[in-house]
This record gives structure tokens, C-alpha cells and sequence, in this order.
């Protein structure tokens, strides 16, 4: 049987995180895999760790507790170190692209080292819904990060999105020893790069997706942008400096 371990950072996710947790764990239980779950609840700063800590023992949930905000590249991390299984699924706490879990679980299943969301893909497809000033911002921003990636560093020839909340991978042998260097926004392009690096078998999904509210880009946080900007450049940096 296929061995899963599933990774879902959560941070100020009360409303929506046990509704969640029980919607994944329903369409699990249909696919013939044996997986744990891992939450990592980053010094939330509402009720989401009492709401998880309700079910976890309910549902076999293993939850790891930052007592204070640490980043998503940091719980990542602390969750893929935690997890005991080389199959590792990352899903965002909103389930977002939910519908093509079971295409990364597959893929994974035959064989492919690394599958993610891409919206960059030429057969994804926005809905153009309820634009507004902040997810026209937030397009822009993925957009110009896509380009950074393509120009210099060659990870890809067609276009290359990093961000989107659903990926997959095969723990590639020593994996813990590698040193990612992101703390909060960008341990999916370091990922992303060690596995090209490697050559290993990388796949990206097209999908037909919605911009979303919420992300760590606010439009007039200059200083939050500004951490932003200076940790992406600190990981072009890195990466583009390591030999394979």
C-alpha cells in the first residue's frame, strides 16, 4: 500500500480549519493509501489550535504548535521533518485546487518525483470574477515572481508558479540534510529548484482557478512586501549559487 504523509500549515484558520481537516480526511478515506496527517499550527492567534486539538485524537491528526508565528516555510519544514513516509503531500489549511489531490496522489503513484499546481500553465484558466485593485496587485506579483524564476533560473522552459497551495514530492535520499534557507514565503522555489537540479521527474497540473483574498502580499504593507522582496532575493541568491 501507498504511504502518505500530508503537511498543512494553519495560521488564524478557526472558522474553516476543522470543516476542513474532516472534508480531506473523507476524500482520503476513498483512495487506497495509508498517510498521517500533520498540522502545524503557526502561533495562531485565535482559536485554531483548541478547534484542532478537539478532533486530533478523533481523527489520529498529529499537531505541532508554534507558540508564536514562525512562518509557513518554517512549519513546512518542521512538518516534512516530523512526517515518517516518502510521499509528501503540502496542502494550504483552505484546500485550495482540492479537486486535483487525487492527480497529485496518482502521479506520485507512478512515479513522478514532483507535481504542483501551475497556474502559469497554457491550459490553466482564470475566472474572471469580482476582480478588485488587490487581486489584479496579487496577479501582477505572481506574475513578475513567475518571470524572476524563468529568467534567472532556468527551472523550466514554459512558465514556472511556485506559490499555488498543492504539491507533492518524493523525499529524494538525505533530504532532511539539505538546509532551505526560506523561513516564511519561499521554500516551494527551493523545492522546486533541488528537484531540477537533480533531475528529477517534476509535472505541473493546468487548473481552472479563482484569485484568491487571501494572501501574505497586502497592497499597501510596505514592510511586509519589502520581507517579501528581500527573502525571494536571498533564495535566487542561494539557489542560483549551488552546484548540483
Amino acid at each position: 500500500m501507498d504511504l502518505f504523509s500530508i503537511i498543512i500549515p494553519a495560521y488564524n484558520d478557526e472558522k474553516i480549519i476543522k470543516k476542513n481537516l474532516k472534508l480531506l480526511i473523507k476524500k482520503l478515506k476513498k483512495i487506497s493509501i495509508k498517510y498521517e496527517i500533520i498540522i502545524i499550527n503557526d502561533g495562531s492567534k485565535d482559536k485554531t489550535y483548541s478547534e484542532i486539538k478537539k478532533i486530533t485524537k478523533k481523527y489520529n491528526l498529529i499537531l505541532i504548535n508554534n507558540k508564536t508565528n514562525q512562518g509557513k516555510s518554517f512549519s513546512i519544514k518542521k512538518g516534512i521533518k516530523k512526517s515518517k513516509y516518502e510521499n509528501i503531500i503540502l496542502i494550504d489549511s483552505d484546500l485550495p485546487y482540492f479537486s486535483k489531490i487525487n492527480n497529485v496522489i496518482n502521479l506520485l503513484r507512478k512515479g513522478v518525483d514532483f507535481i504542483y499546481i501551475n497556474r502559469r500553465h497554457k491550459k490553466s484558466k482564470i475566472i474572471y470574477q469580482n476582480l478588485n485593485t488587490y487581486k489584479i496587485f496579487r496577479y501582477f506579483i505572481g506574475y513578475i515572481i513567475s518571470l524572476i524564476l524563468k529568467i534567472f533560473m532556468n527551472l523550466e522552459s514554459g512558465s514556472i508558479d511556485t506559490q499555488a497551495g498543492l504539491k507533492g514530492f518524493k523525499k529524494i535520499k538525505n533530504f532532511n540534510k539539505y538546509k532551505f534557507i526560506s523561513k516564511k514565503f519561499f521554500l516551494d522555489i527551493e523545492l522546486i529548484s533541488l528537484y531540477t537540479k537533480k533531475a528529477k521527474k517534476i509535472v505541473s497540473i493546468p487548473v481552472t482557478y479563482k484569485i484568491s483574498d487571501k494572501s501574505s502580499i497586502k497592497l499597501l504593507n510596505f514592510k511586509k512586501n519589502f520581507e517579501i522582496f528581500i527573502e525571494l532575493l536571498k533564495v535566487i541568491i542561494s539557489i542560483t549559487s549551488v552546484k548540483k
